[in-house]
């Protein structure tokens, strides 16, 4: 005997029929990466004016010219009812986008590859990179991510963090730690999502070039509030610049949360720490409340000055792009720790500000560990 549900078979059936009356369209969208490195955008759903906003226009091999701008590509609709656009073939590359439609932000609703940045969601699409596999190839050995939160005593609030675990983690090994700080513009998920922190990783693991370790990728925003998503809180680092950068409440938070994770995981006494842009601030601000505690210390295009040359011995590896808003705070930051002789790495590539060259510099970074 079958049993009805006459609400949900009624609400259906409304559904239906608007659908057949034109009032309400299905949204459909489908992506298609094509061999020559072109990517077919389809849209299905109802809109007068409709566009893929992406940075997928990066053709040329100059990685100098990558910029993680976006621009509209318009779409146009066809007979078959759905709205087409098709990219020139574009550089292998991890690329953002979204639809816009009336001037609404929609998301691809079926890909579940997605991204924060500028306070929106984004949908990812991979254009794949056979010269770079550590970076965007899929591992075979996958580890765990949790995500979770610690106290901070001198803020008085709830930090959220993304903790990684390798595959194979057990109680009677310990494992090296390292900790990645986000930028003003980004959150505990930043370094996962856009960075693909956790892919690098365990591709370099497989290939036995890197021993299994824990990454830390706390969210280190200003003023976070636990009801708000992290997220959402650009204007706010940018308005509190100053006190974010004086009264280090982040800095000894961090310094909590690295107590917190010796006394929950097994660690090892080998500590990393790296971060990008303002991140790299933080990070060097930590190791020198920190002293003698981190072997080595990685800025990505940092924002740095004089106040956080190193009070300790670890190893800094300073990363910049020659294209970077900040190359030339990079460079005067090495020659302070040549002049002091600390014990550095000095690394200088092309391109700008970008996820691009993070990742990269991250790959880089975990080699040398």
């Amino acid at each position: 005997m079958i049993i009805y549900d006459w609400n949900i078979m009624i609400k259906r059936l409304f559904i239906v029929i608007l659908v057949v009356a034109g009032f309400i369209h299905p949204l459909c969208a489908e992506i298609v990466v094509n061999d020559d490195n072109t990517v077919e955008f389809t849209y299905r759903g109802p809109g007068k004016h409709v566009y893929v906003v992406s940075d997928l226009y990066y053709t040329d091999q100059d990685s100098s010219k990558y910029t993680d701008r976006t621009r509209r590509i318009k779409m146009h609709l066809q007979s078959d009812g759905k709205w087409h656009a098709t990219t020139q073939p574009v550089q292998p590359e991890l690329y953002t986008y979204c639809f816009k439609v009336n001037g609404k932000r929609i998301s691809d609703p079926y890909n579940n590859d997605t991204a924060w940045q500028k306070m929106h969601k984004w949908n990812i699409v991979h254009i794949p990179d056979f010269l770079h596999t550590d970076l965007y190839g899929t591992p075979k050995q996958q580890g765990k991510l949790i995500r979770t939160c610690w106290y901070s005593s001198a803020e008085k609030i709830c930090r959220r963090v993304n903790i990684y675990l390798p595959a194979g983690y057990n109680e009677n090994t310990t494992y090296p730690v390292l900790y990645l700080i986000h930028g003003i513009n980004g959150y505990e998920g930043s370094w996962s999502e856009r960075g693909r922190a956790i892919q690098i990783m365990e591709n370099i693991v497989a290939q036995d070039k890197c021993t299994p370790m824990i990454l830390v990728m706390p969210d280190v925003n200003f003023g976070v509030h636990e009801d708000r998503p992290s997220h959402h809180t650009l204007w706010n680092n940018v308005f509190n610049y100053p006190r974010l950068c004086h009264d280090h409440d982040i800095e000894k938070a961090l310094a909590e949360l690295i107590t917190q994770v010796d006394s929950t995981y097994r660690t090892s006494d080998d500590r990393y720490i790296a971060g990008f842009s303002d991140g790299a601030r933080i990070a060097a601000n930590t190791a020198n409340l920190m002293p003698d505690y981190f072997k080595s210390v990685g800025l990505f295009s940092p924002v740095v000055h004089k106040d956080q040359l190193p009070q300790d011995s670890a190893l800094y590896s300073v990363y910049t792009g020659k294209k970077d808003m900040f190359h030339g705070n990079a460079k005067r930051f090495y020659k302070l720790l040549q002049k002091k002789s600390t014990a550095h790495r000095y690394i200088e590539t092309t391109g700008g500000h970008t996820w691009r060259n993070w990742r990269i510099y991250l790959s880089d970074f975990i080699r040398s560990l």
